[in-house]
């Protein structure tokens, strides 16, 4: 070993995601190596990150609604199938763990969508999303100790309203670009998930996965060269 640090910055590009690393890692840490970075330079480097992660984000936007449109599909026919459908919300102790995992899904794939307009949604959109990620991410969590002990309702009702709601704005929001046929078809869903009829599960599951499919099919609109199916 001889001891020879990195460049400074360097260690930031850890924060990066993988797919990110692999393609830009060796000529940014070329360009750090004849860099003095300062604090800001540093910091711009740390907000480089998370923007990057939003990029990745994109990619995933899609296979996550098709996986949480999934889980919610079969979480529904298992509650339409009762002989007496479950008063509202209509969780099952049996499907609880589905529940999450699709909720975490669906988080995923709401920011992957915004994360593809978030130019052109403005403040407004991101206050959208961030609606949408703390509702659903506090439904997640109500859903995920009702595994484990008794909780309040209410907290299962107010996570998932607010997380609803969220997502009715992001998708409404998603109206006014390119992805207008996704943003319809959120919007529609989550709204018609808040009344919490037993068909509307189905309804949200077929919507989630009707959404995966547009976006895996348009592609990125941030990167073209990501590939789309034609």
């Amino acid at each position: 070993m001889n001891g020879r640090r990195g460049p400074r910055g360097g260690s930031i590009l850890r924060l990066y995601p993988t797919s990110w690393r692999r393609r830009y890692e060796p000529e940014m840490l070329a360009l750090l190596e004849d860099a003095n970075l300062g604090a800001r330079a540093q910091l711009d480097l740390a907000r480089g990150a998370l923007d990057a992660w939003f990029q990745a984000s994109t990619r995933v936007a899609g296979p996550a609604a098709l996986v949480g449109g999934g889980l919610w599909t079969i979480a529904g026919v298992a509650v339409v199938g009762q002989a007496t459908p479950p008063d509202w919300p209509g969780y099952l102790i049996d499907v609880l763990p589905m529940n999450v995992a699709a909720i975490a899904f669906g988080l995923i794939a709401i920011l992957g969508c915004w994360a593809r307009q978030r130019d052109r949604l403005g403040r407004l959109g991101a206050a959208a999303a961030l609606v949408a990620i703390a509702g659903q991410g506090a439904w997640a969590v109500a859903l995920g100790a009702s595994v484990i002990g008794p909780t309040p309702g209410v907290a299962i009702v107010v996570g998932q309203a607010v997380g609803l709601g969220g997502a009715v704005l992001v998708g409404l929001a998603m109206v006014r670009t390119d992805d207008l046929a996704v943003g319809a078809v959120i919007a529609v869903a989550s709204a018609t998930m808040l009344f919490g009829w037993p068909v509307a599960w189905l309804a949200y599951g077929l919507a989630w996965t009707i959404a995966g499919s547009l976006l895996i099919r348009v592609g990125d609109p941030i990167d073209p060269s990501w590939p789309r199916i034609a």
